[in-house]
């Protein structure tokens, strides 16, 4: 049985450290070297994808961050609860990247399935 993919479980504001920069160039160079990489965004990490932020004032758009880590094949993965629960929905995401709504038991199965789980 092949390991699965690494899974980085993104739970931080994308502006408020630099946990999420640090995260996706970490993910970048783990897909570069043939690595799978699949991202999760859960509690405050869920606010890296909302529509309409200013991301460039503080480095590149976060959809051309995650230009070549998300991909229609591989979506971001959005924890709905934390997304409900700070009065987000999915109409307040980013249409530029691909994602997917999961349930706390698919982020079980998440943990379950990956290889690596890397909490940022």
């Amino acid at each position: 049985m092949t390991p699965g993919p690494v899974l980085l479980w993104v739970r931080h504001p994308p502006h408020a450290t630099v946990h999420f920069s640090e995260g996706i160039r970490v993910a970048a160079m783990a897909s570069a070297l043939g690595t799978p990489v699949r991202l999760l965004f859960i509690a405050d990490g869920v606010r890296a994808l909302v529509e309409g932020q200013e991301p460039y004032r503080l480095g590149p758009p976060v959809d051309k961050s995650l230009r070549d880590i998300v991909t229609s094949e591989r979506p971001a993965l959005v924890h709905a609860p934390s997304l409900g629960g700070r009065g987000l929905g999915p109409e307040n995401l980013s249409r530029g990247i691909p994602f997917r709504l999961v349930d706390d038991a698919e982020v079980a199965d998440l943990l379950l399935e990956s290889a690596q789980a890397v909490p940022l």
